[in-house]
């Protein structure tokens, strides 16, 4: 039985069909990263302790190097007041400890606290300006981050880029949480179409909507929604103390760029190229 080896021209288009694929991979970057879920648990001193849990894309699970996600997680998850400490990370979680992550204030009714904020958007840009934003894309906003105080007291955020301030009193011993007292700020809630519409109030950022955002001065406001693919829509609005004030609005499309003719996507062309290679490669061996 005789071996035939096939001459390395016959296998040249077969060989470019092979680059071609590669490199409409590289251009089109696969989603490897994505954020599930952020729980930041405070302690009675203001740090908290935040456990990440993420999903790796199983194709190319091990192109990213452990060092270089735990990078980009300790930039994600940074307060103004100090860097995190990762104490564990394997291929699904991380847990790190925030030092300094609430500030601490005695009041009459017990402690305040106040959190800082958190911009997961720095994250991404640090990847994207690392040597594998070619090929790996990244989305590290958590689908629900969760805040628990030390009383229990919990706030939620879904698919938010950030995580704004929150102040909350941990009520002492002997202090009722029924007790009346006398308003001093309002609230502001905000419903948008589409939904996880980032909302700023007096250009700064307080979350996703539908929201709810309390302990606000009374007074006006302006109050700025943006959301990818549409226009931003900018009020103002007034608040009252002690009542609840309504935002509901439905923002415009964007208008979409118009194409050039005769300008074909990069993709495409390489797809196409890809087929024709392909095709050539099977004629010939048949």
């Amino acid at each position: 039985m005789k071996l035939r080896i096939q001459p390395i021209r016959s296998l040249f288009p077969a060989m470019i069909c092979g680059l071609l694929c590669f490199a409409f991979l590289v251009i089109v970057p696969a989603a490897a990263f994505t954020a599930d879920s952020l729980n930041i648990s405070v302690g009675t001193n203001g740090d908290a302790t935040a456990v990440f849990q993420f999903t790796l894309d199983g194709v190319i699970e091990n192109a990213i190097p452990q060092s270089m996600l735990e990078d980009q997680l300790a930039k994600g998850l940074a307060t103004s007041s100090s860097p995190p400490q990762i104490i564990s990370f394997d291929k699904s979680e991380a847990t790190l400890l925030l030092n300094g992550f609430a500030t601490t204030t005695n009041v009459p009714t017990g402690t305040e606290y106040q959190t800082s904020t958190m911009d997961f958007s720095k994250a991404q840009i640090a990847l994207q300006n690392s040597a594998v934003s070619t090929v790996i894309s990244a989305d590290f906003s958590p689908k629900i981050t969760t805040v628990t105080f030390p009383d229990g007291y919990s706030r939620q955020f879904f698919s938010s880029s950030s995580l704004p301030s929150i102040d909350h009193i941990v009520l002492g011993p002997g202090q009722s949480g029924t007790a009346i007292s006398t308003p001093t700020s309002g609230t502001l809630t905000v419903n948008t179409s589409p939904e996880h519409t980032h909302i700023y109030i007096d250009s700064v950022y307080v979350g996703d909507s539908p929201g709810t955002f309390s302990d606000i001065t009374p007074g006006d406001h302006q109050v700025s929604l943006q959301a990818g693919g549409f226009l931003p829509y900018n009020t103002t609005v007034t608040l009252q103390a002690g009542e609840t004030t309504q935002l509901l609005e439905e923002l415009e499309y964007a208008p979409t760029p118009t194409k050039q003719s005769g300008a074909p996507d990069a993709g495409m062309i390489i797809a196409v190229l890809s087929l024709a290679f392909c095709s050539v490669a099977f004629l010939r061996k048949e």
